[in-house]
């Protein structure tokens, strides 16, 4: 047993040493949420299913922020492709992506804070929230794997060290 508590302070102190930063900005809560922002997919809302369904695939993503006119009108999930798509045997390239999107989602402003945009989240049981400017046209989006990565990196320490199964018998949780 003390020689793999030994391993692991060997590991920390190497860590420590070496002066290498895993992260070189931290968030909190309070920070805008234009710190995680990243890209979105933005289609016109009378677009085939097909071609969405091509550009999830092309781009290795699973949300498409709709606009008509320059605004956001919807969104487009892969959880909609699930339950209201699949198994009705439509004609993907007839049917237009309007006919099932989210209308008139929640949205955030870059300047709103991530404990905004989690409790949004969370409260509303949305995966992913876009992010428009002030004339509601679509800059970018974040979902809550977003955020858990990069917490997940932020408290990398802190989750590396937990142990699989604690030593001793513990009243409350420890850490994460």
């Amino acid at each position: 047993m003390n020689d793999f508590l030994d391993d692991e302070l060997k590991q920390m102190e190497e860590r420590e040493s070496s002066g290498e930063e895993l992260i070189t900005e931290a968030i909190s809560l309070s920070d805008p949420i234009k710190s995680l922002s990243k890209g979105c997919l933005s289609l016109q809302e009378d677009t085939s299913l097909r071609e969405v369904v091509n550009q999830f695939q092309i781009k290795n993503i699973g949300c498409a922020i709709l606009t008509k006119d320059g605004k956001i009108s919807g969104i487009f999930t892969e959880r909609d492709i699930l339950l209201n798509v699949l198994g009705r045997k439509l004609d993907l390239e007839k049917e237009i992506v309007k006919d099932f999107m989210t209308k008139n989602p929640q949205v955030l402003l870059p300047t709103d804070p991530v404990s905004f945009a989690l409790n949004k989240m969370v409260d509303g049981g949305f995966r992913n929230i876009p992010i428009v400017d002030e004339k509601r046209k679509p800059i970018g989006q974040i979902s809550i794997l977003d955020v858990v990565h990069h917490l997940g990196q932020y408290f990398h320490e802190e989750i590396l060290n937990l142990p699989p199964e604690p030593l001793r018998k513990q009243n409350r949780r420890e850490g994460g």
